[in-house]
């Protein structure tokens, strides 16, 4: 999370600013130093390398960020010119609010280290009916088999005529309806 600017705008509204890649961190900090308030929700991802697992801060929506500002009385096109961004996120009319609520309901999230708190574990029972979300088998119904370590899941498919194997990150999955 970036800090707030010094004064928000009394009619600022919250909209989504696409970043170039990798560069969450440097435009969030560039939008507050011309007085934007920026906010980048980031959570701690486990990452593997060299048989070691860390915990690493990555952004919760990699590419984008939310910035604050009231299009009426701010300057709103610079924001395509700071350095790290790609475009903010407009239509024919100017740029295009988020919802209200949205960035609030993240906000609420930050823990005192300044990142989302996720969820934990899912609770599969073995046998269980469930939904890939995304990747290769996105939208596959599958049966869960059980963990296979700390943050992977084993899943049985039915693939060319039989059962299949397949080892996925347990954020892929979730309970079919």
């Amino acid at each position: 999370m970036i800090a707030p600017a010094p004064h928000a705008p009394a009619g600022a509204s919250w909209y989504v600013v696409q970043t170039r890649h990798l560069c969450e961190m440097r435009a969030a900090q560039e939008l507050a130093n011309q007085g934007f308030e920026a906010f980048l929700p980031r959570y701690l991802r486990k990452r593997r390398h060299a048989r070691k697992v860390s915990l690493v801060a990555a952004p919760l929506f990699p590419g984008y960020l939310f910035v604050s500002l009231d299009p009426a009385r701010q300057r709103w096109r610079s924001i395509n010119g700071t350095y790290g961004v790609a475009r903010l996120i407009a239509g024919e009319d100017g740029p295009v609010p988020v919802a209200d609520g949205i960035v609030g309901g993240l906000k609420t999230r930050v823990n005192a280290q300044g990142y989302i708190a996720m969820s934990q574990r899912p609770s599969f029972v073995p046998g269980e009916a469930i939904r890939i979300r995304s990747g290769s088998f996105a939208e596959t119904l599958g049966l869960f088999e059980g963990f296979r370590d700390q943050d992977r899941v084993t899943v049985l498919l039915e693939l060319l005529g039989g059962k299949v194997r397949v080892v996925l990150d347990e954020n892929l999955v979730e309970k079919a309806a």
